[in-house]
């Protein structure tokens, strides 16, 4: 129902997993596999997901929505020869040490580098009204509150 959404905001595909492979969807626009594959859901999609990218791709899990055990996991047996699988935590970003980071970050979306994807905003009193938009799933970007 968000793909409308997603292309709008400037993606060229969007391949949506309807509890089946992603990979044939994938390979009809890259038959060869994509580069880089960025995992939003972590330990039940990963080795999937290193079967995705192009032989010698990288494949990326952060967000990990599903925690970070992956059961069985032999990584040889499981990484294709020549993929990469790494993470990304923003455990080294706590704190002051995150600060650089994140002042960069607010001043490119400033500078326009970044367009932040805003679906609507509440004021703090709609509260209610904005988490039942979010749980009833109508959202296709971030939902803002102000005081």
């Amino acid at each position: 129902d968000k793909t409308g959404a997603l292309t709008a905001s400037g993606a060229d595909y969007v391949l949506v997993d309807a509890c089946g492979p992603l990979a044939a969807g994938l390979h009809s626009v890259w038959p060869g596999g994509p580069d880089h594959v960025l995992d939003l859901v972590g330990a039940v999609t990963a080795v999937d997901s290193l079967h995705l990218v192009r032989p010698g791709g990288t494949v990326c899990v952060t967000g990990s929505l599903s925690g970070w055990l992956i059961p069985d996991f032999e990584p040889i047996a499981m990484i294709p020869s020549g993929t990469r699988l790494t993470a990304f935590h923003s455990d080294n970003l706590k704190g002051s040490a995150g600060r650089p980071v994140l002042q960069r970050i607010v001043h490119e979306v400033e500078a326009g580098v970044y367009r932040p994807n805003v679906d609507r905003v509440f004021g703090l009193d709609d509260i209610v009204a904005a988490h039942r938009h979010m749980e009833n799933n109508q959202a296709t970007g971030k939902v803002v509150l102000v005081p």
